[in-house]
């Protein structure tokens, strides 16, 4: 089971593609993020460039788990499960774990680059003890901007939208409280902030991330129940 899932990822498909997913879109995000930060520092920060691996690791899971999702979709295997279990532990458990894994994959790959380059150990190491909750946070989010964006004619439309804040969001930069102050309360309503403060500043309140998350995962489930009924009744999605 976990094989198709995975086989039918398209950045999967072949070595081009796991190649421009799993190393040179992190290398241009990081090294984008890394000469801004010079450009006003006058200095490497490696913080920034692991904080960067990270966003680029829970992005991943986040896509990851809408596609996979959105093929089922477009291959009508989501009639069958809505209609027998939508709520089946071991589909789900399915989904949850491929988004998981490709996180942590492209996450590990690109760690291993940057200790090899002289990252510093010690914020490598809070990289790694965060990304497990990151992935976790990133299919959350999938999950959820799927099950908005379901019946859209734009399935990837909130996933997309979520996708083009994230790293401004996460705050690799500048942290969120020196935001202005309606751009501070929009980077607030997503979870990233707590744990890549964890990894700039060794320390950080993942309370207001949990709670972030939890509500994003109780809107997913909510907008999942909804849709449920409406896709059963017009068996025919718009971008079909």
């Amino acid at each position: 089971m976990l094989k198709t899932q995975f086989s039918s990822l398209s950045f999967l498909s072949n070595w081009r593609t796991i190649l421009v997913y799993f190393f040179i879109n992190p290398i241009i995000d990081m090294t984008l993020l890394v000469l801004i930060d010079t450009q006003y520092t006058v200095q490497f920060n490696w913080y920034v460039a692991l904080a960067s691996i990270a966003i680029d690791a829970t992005h991943l899971s986040m896509t990851t788990m809408s596609e996979s999702l959105i093929n089922d979709a477009l291959l009508g295997i989501d009639y069958e499960m809505i209609a027998k279990r939508p709520f089946s532990p071991r589909y789900w458990l399915n989904k949850v774990l491929v988004a998981f894994i490709t996180g942590l994959i492209l996450a590990a790959t690109n760690l291993f680059l940057a200790l090899a380059f002289g990252a510093p150990v010690i914020v490598v190491w809070r990289v790694i003890m965060v990304l497990p909750l990151l992935s976790l946070f990133g299919l959350t989010l999938g999950f959820t901007s799927w099950s908005i964006s379901w019946e859209m004619n734009d399935p990837y439309f909130l996933n997309n939208v979520i996708g083009g804040m994230m790293s401004l969001a996460a705050g690799i930069l500048v942290v969120i409280s020196a935001y202005p102050d309606w751009l501070e309360k929009i980077a607030l309503l997503f979870p990233f902030y707590g744990p890549i403060n964890l990894i700039k500043f060794g320390h950080a309140n993942l309370l207001h991330s949990f709670v972030v998350v939890t509500i994003w995962l109780a809107v997913g489930i909510v907008a999942y129940v909804i849709q449920i009924k409406r896709v059963l009744q017009t068996r025919q999605h718009k971008y079909n």
